[in-house]
């Protein structure tokens, strides 16, 4: 089996902002899990891939082109550990958009948020990773109140939400 592909320098560098914005809500896993402490997962854009190798059940995810740009970004939040992997499955088999996505999209980052995190808050981080890089593909993502991060709805009551 080959190792996982490496986060390249120019993606990292794209994330890093998005990292900031959305990191008190992301699982950062321990060094012993494989990602050396990093909250991102890289894996190839496969489904297959993704459903060996990402076991978040909410997360957002950004599909890379062969370029290093930014394609897709989206997010999901389902029971089960292979809902990435599920949710890449569902893009490829879209009816119109899915070859070009299964040609395009070479290279996913995956970034697992933490368990229990309230829709509303899963949503408000895809909304502003796609607002920090501006996927080419994909435009109906969610409106971010720029008065609130993942973080604060997050850490809101339930009632006040």
């Amino acid at each position: 089996m080959s190792a996982a592909p490496t986060l390249p320098a120019a993606i990292g560098q794209a994330l890093r902002p998005v990292i900031r914005l959305i990191g008190p809500v992301l699982d950062v896993p321990a060094a012993a899990q494989g990602r050396g402490g990093s909250p991102v997962v890289v894996c190839r854009a496969s489904a297959v891939v993704v459903r060996r190798q990402v076991a978040a059940s909410c997360a957002v995810y950004v599909a890379w082109d062969n370029r290093r740009g930014c394609r897709y970004v989206g997010s999901v939040c389902r029971q089960g550990p292979g809902a990435v992997g599920d949710r890449l499955a569902e893009h490829y088999a879209h009816r119109t958009a899915g070859g070009s996505r299964r040609t395009s999209w070479c290279l996913l980052t995956v970034l697992p948020l933490s368990e229990g995190i309230p829709l509303e808050a899963v949503r408000n981080a895809e909304g502003w990773a796609a607002r920090l890089l501006n996927p080419a593909d994909g435009s109906a993502h969610p409106r971010v109140d720029l008065m609130q991060t993942p973080a604060t709805l997050a850490a809101l009551p339930a009632q006040a939400r």
